[in-house]
């Protein structure tokens, strides 16, 4: 059984012929999963493909977008499947970070260091702020910011009680998406580097050990969710955590000069 997917993009092309057992090339919107291009004004496109009778979107690299942007894409979709495709924040390694700690007691902090050129950061903040809360295990709200030179300190806290503080900047010399590092300070230290690949460790009693990598290519990966959530009719969290992570960064890069 094929599953139709829409799209115009190369990457996504690719994906489709490799998942010849699942996935169909389609001209048409209707009743196929729909992938968007994050350029732009996105989420416009997004909704205008879940009007068209779309099965799901699958959103590639999305750009920031306004928050009440998000909340009426939320709204439309409804049960419509939205799988967001992260720069850095690859499904597969969340849940394979997630998979590793899900034992683990909260941490009681959180370092996070994130660093793009300047048209980049809002989008690499967002998602190392993602990363803090995969980490973290629960929603952050914020606490004390201050901004200069286009630099960002913060201090949040999550809803398990962890302490994160976020040190974030624009950087010329920076990869074109952005660097984020993320390290937790608990007995069993979790250390994430998410740059073009991102490398995932934790650190115990027995030693570090680091998660294998994945090399399938993240438009496969987001492609195959989307199939797999048309199939069992399930909702996804993409869309509330793009929602949670894009006004959390929002808060930090508005704030006001120190």
């Amino acid at each position: 059984m094929t599953t139709p997917v829409r799209t115009d993009l190369d990457a996504y092309r690719i994906a489709v012929a490799e998942l010849p057992e699942s996935a169909v090339a389609s001209l048409g919107m209707e009743g196929a999963v729909t992938v968007v291009s994050g350029g732009g004004a996105w989420w416009a496109v997004a909704s205008d493909a879940i009007t068209a009778g779309a099965a799901a979107v699958v959103v590639a690299q999305p750009a920031v977008a306004p928050s009440e942007a998000l909340d009426a894409l939320a709204s439309l979709a409804g049960a419509t499947p939205v799988i967001v495709q992260r720069p850095l924040l690859r499904a597969d390694v969340v849940a394979a970070v997630g998979a590793s700690i899900q034992k683990l007691p909260a941490p009681g902090a959180l370092a996070v260091e994130c660093h793009a050129p300047a048209r980049t950061l809002g989008p690499a903040l967002r998602d190392a702020i993602g990363w803090a809360r995969v980490i973290a295990g629960a929603p952050l709200a914020p606490g004390v910011t201050e901004s200069w030179g286009g630099r960002v300190l913060a201090l949040l806290e999550s809803a398990r009680g962890s302490a994160v503080s976020i040190v974030a900047a624009a950087q010329p010399g920076a990869p074109s998406l952005g660097r984020a590092r993320i390290t937790s300070i608990a007995q069993a230290r979790v250390e994430v580097d998410a740059d073009l690949d991102t490398v995932a460790c934790v650190t115990d009693a027995a030693g570090r050990s680091i998660l294998p990598a994945l090399f399938e290519s993240p438009e496969r990966v987001a492609l195959r969710r989307a199939i797999a959530a048309v199939r069992a009719a399930e909702p996804l969290s993409d869309l509330a955590d793009l929602r949670h992570d894009t006004a959390l960064a929002a808060a930090l890069l508005s704030a006001p000069p120190a």
